[in-house]
Parts: C-alpha cells; structure tokens; sequence
C-alpha cells in the first residue's frame, strides 16, 4: 500500500498527526478510498523512572519500543474515479472535525501509551 502525505496537523508542542491518502484503484474505473492517520508518541517524553505511580518508563519501553504510534484507517470502497477525491476530502474533514480535539487533549498520550503497555502485559505469557 503506497501512503501519500495529505497534511500534518500538530496536536501538542511535541505531537504531530500525519494524515495520508493510500487509495488504490481496484477495478476499471472504481478505486478503494484509503485515509490513515497517524500520530507517533514518544514513551520517554509522557513517562519517566522518578515517578513511582506509573510503570517504569524503562518497563514500557521494553514492552513497546520508544515510540508508540495512534493510528486509523478509514475506507470507502467501490468509489467512482470522479468521485475518489471528493470521498477522500470528506473523511479527511470528518475525520478532523470528530477526533483532532481528542486527540488534543492533554491527557490522550499517557492514557493511550498505559492502555497499550497493559494489553501488551496481558497478553504475555505468565
């Protein structure tokens, strides 16, 4: 899947939101509408070792590397080719409209990075 950058959007002073089109043609005239987006998250800039209600940062880093990634994948399909860019430019407007102020607020990355290092644990064998 061939991603192309649509925009970035900065969400914090330290976070970035990508947004990408990675639409494909499928048959004749008729494309698959792909809009993904991104925001990686850096462990070590939300956790450290000094604060003792969190996990270890060094506890989340091996579980899940230093950087975590948010992303979505938003697709339309069968999408006439006139209508491919219009489709594209109207999740791309949902999209903004519904979730960049979530993926705003303050609070997003260490709740998202804890809710992924506490599946991870979940997952591993005891």
């Amino acid at each position: 899947m061939t991603e192309h950058l649509i925009k970035t959007i900065p969400v914090s002073d330290i976070l970035t939101l990508s947004i990408f089109d990675a639409s494909q043609k499928i048959a004749g005239d008729r494309w698959q509408v792909t809009l993904i987006a991104r925001m990686p998250m850096a462990v070590a800039d939300f956790f450290s070792d000094k604060n003792p209600v969190d996990p270890p940062a060094a506890d989340i880093k091996a579980a899940l590397g230093d950087s975590v990634a948010w992303e979505i994948i938003k697709q339309r399909n069968f999408i006439d080719a006139r209508e491919k860019d219009a489709v594209l430019q109207q999740l791309q407007d949902v999209f903004e409209t519904l979730s960049v102020p979530y993926l705003s607020h303050p609070k997003f990355p260490r709740k998202f990075i804890l809710k992924q290092f506490y599946a991870h644990r979940k997952l591993l064998p005891r």
